[in-house]
């Protein structure tokens, strides 16, 4: 899971004010903004807690994420009459579905996910009846498909764009209503990703880390603010952003200040959310290193740079 859902997430639960809330984050329970923004959403719940993922085992995994899924479960409830989440392909959260009796699945965004055509979201695997059943009898009893068939509504951050799930409803998530229009300057911000993730091979991070402090260097680069998932690496020559504030919190702070930016990303959700401000222009990046579903574009009007 990410920052992104905890502030969609707490954008739902505001717009449709939710009592009684419980909040489950999955990830990395030493990263400060996780904490950051999980402290930001714990006004409006009952309960919340954030739980390390699942390890990846190779054998017996449907039986090790059902005992996982029981034990996160432990400081919840058993009935809900609604549950959200973004990631209805994660198999631990079909496990953790298993555990638990309710009336309605809302969804919500996992960042562009859904409206890439080229994202693991699209992704088909056939998975034949007798795998279904053995599966349930250990303690699985929801896949993807089940999951789309059952998803009553789905918050997007795009509600022009084509969705995975079509029952669509837009939530704004960044506001920024009175910004200055004073022009204090104009600054190049590069935003950062998982790049093991991004890349075809994974063998060539630290070629195409040292093809992007080119990069930097070529396009004078002013700011580097690192994917909240890949934050070690840093870039010479440019400021390497170390902030518990996620980067639209960031770049709402410097158009706050009354400077301009050009934003450099890889088909990165914050783009999107702050595409629609003058004072900012985004390129997306482009490289034969990247996978297909980083170079695909998703129909806004970007400018295009090769890495």
């Amino acid at each position: 899971m990410t920052n992104l859902q905890l502030l969609i997430a707490r954008s739902i639960i505001e717009k449709e004010r939710l009592k009684k809330v419980d909040v489950l984050f999955i990830g990395d329970v030493d990263n400060v903004k996780n904490q950051y923004y999980l402290k930001k959403i714990q006004p409006l719940c009952r309960h919340s807690e954030i739980v390390p993922q699942v390890e990846k085992f190779s054998t017996f995994k449907t039986i090790q994420r059902t005992r996982y899924a029981k034990k996160i479960m432990e400081k919840y409830a058993r009935k809900y009459h609604t549950v959200f989440f973004a990631n209805f392909h994660v198999p631990l959260i079909h496990h953790i579905l298993s555990c638990i009796t309710f009336s309605e699945i809302n969804t919500f965004d996992d960042g562009t996910n859904n409206i890439n055509q080229k994202s693991i979201m699209y992704e088909n695997k056939n998975i034949s009846a007798t795998s279904k059943l053995i599966r349930k009898l250990m303690g699985r009893k929801y896949h993807k498909d089940e999951i789309l068939k059952l998803n009553a509504k789905h918050y997007t951050l795009f509600p022009n764009r084509t969705n995975i799930i079509e029952k669509t409803e837009g939530i704004i998530l960044v506001h920024h209503n009175g910004l200055p229009d004073t022009n204090n300057g104009f600054k190049k911000v590069l935003l950062g990703t998982v790049y093991t993730d991004a890349l075809k091979n994974k063998e060539d991070e630290c070629v195409f880390l040292q093809h992007l402090q080119r990069f930097i260097k070529k396009e004078a680069v002013d700011i580097y603010i690192p994917h909240p998932r890949y934050d070690s690496h840093q870039f010479n020559g440019v400021l390497n952003v170390n902030s518990e504030m996620i980067a639209e919190d960031i770049i709402l702070e410097y158009l706050e200040q009354g400077i301009s930016l050009e934003i450099y990303g890889f088909n990165s959700t914050v783009q999107y959310n702050l595409n629609n401000i003058s004072t900012i222009k985004n390129y997306k990046i482009t490289s034969p290193f990247l996978k297909d579903s980083f170079n695909h574009g998703l129909g806004f009007d970007f400018n295009q740079v090769s890495v």
